[in-house]
């Protein structure tokens, strides 16, 4: 993705003339002329980069950096004050609000395109760090609640088969990995006496744990390179026949990588030991599959197709535990 920019400037022929160079670039650039729009826009695009000129009407720059920054999504977002003549207090204020710089006016594009590539590569080192923590975070879930590791592996290898004899392209296939390493990644919010619960959860309890792949979308929102996971995430609990969760989506309006990930899930989590039950065998797992096709909480289609793969290649996930206190939670 070509990295995006949000110019926040009164209209202008220098804010156009801005744009046009920047997009000639290679960047993605939008324009705002107000701190409505500006917010809008911020909550809309997920900016990599935000030049606030303080031309703004009504509220001074570092007022709408602090409003722009108290939005979660935007915590990772640089956003760069810009004025003709910014003086001690102002700088202070900016660094208050949030900003992560305060320019005065480049005196040439190329000037100011030095300067933002430098935020860009910072922003780009920051992204890679956070993602690095949230991936040992998801890592340290499944070693604290598992009664033996190896789920997200194994259901990332399930999940990626199955991906592949569908014709994913090695960017979706690399998608679907990363969703299995993350999917669970909301259960850092539920409690301990939940997850490792022996038994079915009351209804109390299954209102809790059906937060987490909202939890876990809201975790990982702020990074660009995790947005494309989002939807595997919030929707790996959602049923073909429309009572899943969070969203009660019906049919294809679930993301086929999420129907992938959903089906590598339950075998996984069949095939392994729970805190009620032993491992089931990779048939009897495979029925129960078939069964829940039926029922219209699966892609009948894609239980089909894997299924076939189980049943013809030499790969079948080794039986484990899977770190889940109950897949239905």
């Amino acid at each position: 993705m070509n990295p995006t920019i949000l110019l926040v400037d009164v209209a202008s022929a220098e804010r156009e003339n801005w744009k046009a160079f920047l997009e000639n670039q290679k960047y993605d650039v939008f324009t705002a002329e107000n701190a409505e729009s500006a917010r809008q826009l911020c909550l809309r695009l997920q900016p990599d980069l935000v030049l606030l000129h303080d031309h703004i009407p009504q509220v001074r720059g570092y007022e709408l950096c602090r409003r722009l920054k108290q939005d979660p999504l935007n915590q990772l977002t640089p956003v760069v004050l810009v004025s003709a003549s910014p003086t001690p207090t102002e700088m202070e204020h900016a660094r208050e609000a949030g900003a992560a710089d305060f320019w005065g006016v480049p005196s040439t594009l190329r000037e100011g395109l030095g300067r933002i590539e430098t935020l860009l590569r910072l922003k780009i080192y920051i992204d890679e760090q956070a993602k690095s923590v949230v991936l040992s975070l998801a890592r340290s879930i499944a070693a604290k609640h598992s009664l033996a590791g190896g789920h997200s592996d194994r259901l990332a290898e399930c999940a990626v088969q199955l991906g592949e004899s569908l014709g994913l392209t090695e960017e979706d296939l690399e998608e679907l990995r990363l969703a299995c390493l993350l999917h669970d990644i909301g259960k850092v919010a539920v409690p301990d006496s939940i997850l490792l619960k022996p038994g079915r959860l009351n209804p109390q309890e299954m209102e809790i744990m059906r937060q987490h792949p909202i939890t876990g979308e809201q975790i990982c929102a702020p990074l660009k390179s995790l947005r494309p996971i989002l939807p595997l995430i919030r929707h790996h609990h959602e049923r073909m026949n429309g009572t899943g969760y969070p969203d009660g989506l019906y049919g294809e309006e679930i993301p086929l990588k999420a129907r992938i990930l959903q089906v590598a899930d339950v075998f996984d989590a069949l095939n392994n030991d729970r805190p009620y039950r032993e491992a089931l065998s990779c048939e009897e797992a495979l029925e129960i599959l078939h069964q829940e096709a039926m029922y219209g909480w699966l892609d009948a289609s894609l239980v089909w197709k894997f299924s076939r793969i189980c049943r013809s290649c030499d790969y079948l996930p080794m039986p484990g535990r899977s770190m889940l206190a109950s897949y239905y939670a």
